[in-house]
């Protein structure tokens, strides 16, 4: 059988490709959070709106890619303290998803990982829009350039064809079923 196709090492060849892109996200959210404490500490930033405002269904259509997705469920999986947190998020995602088209648009919802308002996963795995999005404000230089090199790595891993959803639609994927689609 030619090396190339050996089920065993192509699985190992993906799963290393995964972490090392999910290495890359991280370095990438490090970025944006000094950034965004930054910003805050500047004496001229004025939050316009109360914090996570924009995670509520009035503001939030936000969509993830499905590295971001696959980062998120890896932090529940790891993470004893959002573990524990699962029950509540899947109550939230079963709400959300009634009301949502399984399709790539932009569609209003509460995000399930806000909790007692507070992001569940702003240091684990918070996704980079979320992250670069100021309230009433451009996304910076460098958050335009998170999101570009976010695309890059899912092209890296899943091709041209992979698609970013609302938060629900790929937390459904990965949170009931364990694994991503495309």
């Amino acid at each position: 059988m030619p090396r190339n196709s050996d089920p065993t090492r192509t699985r190992e060849s993906q799963l290393l490709r995964e972490r090392l892109a999910l290495e890359r996200l991280a370095r990438l959210r490090e970025e944006l959070l000094r950034e965004l404490e930054a910003i805050r500490r500047d004496p001229e930033y004025r939050e316009d709106d109360e914090p996570h405002r924009s995670c509520l269904r009035e503001l939030n259509q936000m969509r993830i890619s499905p590295l971001e997705a696959l980062a998120i469920a890896r932090a529940f999986r790891n993470i004893p303290a959002l573990r524990a947190r699962l029950p509540g998020v899947l109550r939230r995602l079963g709400r959300e998803l009634g009301g949502l088209e399984d399709n790539t648009e932009r569609q209003n919802f509460d995000c399930p990982l806000l909790e007692r308002g507070l992001c569940l996963v702003h240091r684990a795995a918070k996704p980079i829009g979320c992250l670069a999005w100021n309230p009433g404000k451009s996304f910076t230089k460098k958050g335009w350039s998170a999101f570009a090199e976010r695309d890059v790595l899912n092209d890296g891993l899943y091709g041209p064809q992979w698609k970013l959803r609302v938060i629900p639609l790929w937390l459904e994927r990965v949170l009931r079923t364990g694994r991503k689609s495309n």
